[in-house]
């Protein structure tokens, strides 16, 4: 189901990598593992390294986001496990400037239980301890 109605074919399944190269519009090509035409990866890049921060704020108890660790660019390997993002090729290869921002200490992560998807936009403690500081 998530193949037909996921925003700009965002989700990739370690099972059906072809399929996710084949005919992902965003992520496959952002990763740089697009097997369409790659233009605009590099404007994508250059766009990507011109922001200040990148804050990245997940959790074990999301419910939606599989695995969680994705929304803090972790994914799975082949076997499911979950790899972190220090340790995935877009980030050893900085295919579209994640390791440039983060060697320049732009990244910042934060981890929170017990907050469900559909509440992270509301969650005030969320928002005071991971958000309102990077706002000015």
């Amino acid at each position: 189901m998530s193949r037909k109605i996921s925003t700009s074919f965002s989700i990739q399944d370690p099972h059906n990598n072809m399929l996710y190269r084949k005919y992902s519009d965003y992520l496959a090509v952002l990763n740089n593992e697009s097997l369409k035409v790659k233009a605009q990866a590099q404007a994508w890049r250059k766009n990507f390294l011109r922001l200040k921060n990148l804050i990245l704020i997940g959790g074990p108890d999301d419910g939606v986001i599989t695995p969680w660790q994705s929304s803090q660019f972790g994914f799975y390997d082949e076997k499911e496990k979950v790899v972190p993002m220090r340790e995935q090729k877009v980030y050893i290869k900085d295919i579209f400037g994640l390791r440039t921002l983060d060697k320049r200490g732009a990244i910042h992560t934060y981890t929170v239980s017990g907050v469900e998807h559909t509440t992270w936009h509301k969650n005030l403690t969320v928002f005071d301890n991971c958000i309102e500081k990077w706002l000015t």
